[in-house]
């Protein structure tokens, strides 16, 4: 396992591995309530990867499994495109984010002409 680090200054880099770990500890939670050791926690995590990667058909797909897309993809040089719906969390973030920048560069601006 490698540690990942994101962009400076982009906190919303990490969002898609927060968002599966999210899925995957509620997942965890319904399958199994009553972990207590760290086998069985070892075992439920192993088991609900392979529930969500082979059992557990997503509306995204079309009802396709995230394995069955997988392996689909790699039959065909075209794969179907499976469009992720807006975050709109998101948008705003990055448009805060612009706004602030351009606020920045005027007031650069606009000290620089005072000197």
């Amino acid at each position: 396992m490698q540690q990942s680090m994101s962009r400076v200054g982009h906190c919303i880099d990490n969002g898609p591995m927060e968002s599966i770990q999210g899925i995957l500890k509620d997942m965890l939670k319904i399958l199994y309530p009553n972990i207590e050791t760290v086998a069985q926690v070892r075992k439920s995590v192993k088991e609900t990867i392979d529930y969500y990667m082979n059992e557990y058909p997503q509306e995204r797909f079309h009802g396709l499994t995230a394995s069955e897309v997988r392996e689909a993809a790699k039959a065909t040089d075209e794969p179907v495109l499976y469009p992720i719906k807006e975050n709109k969390r998101i948008k705003k973030y990055w448009e805060d984010i612009d706004k602030k920048k351009a606020s920045l560069i005027a007031s650069a601006i606009k000290e620089a002409d005072l000197q």
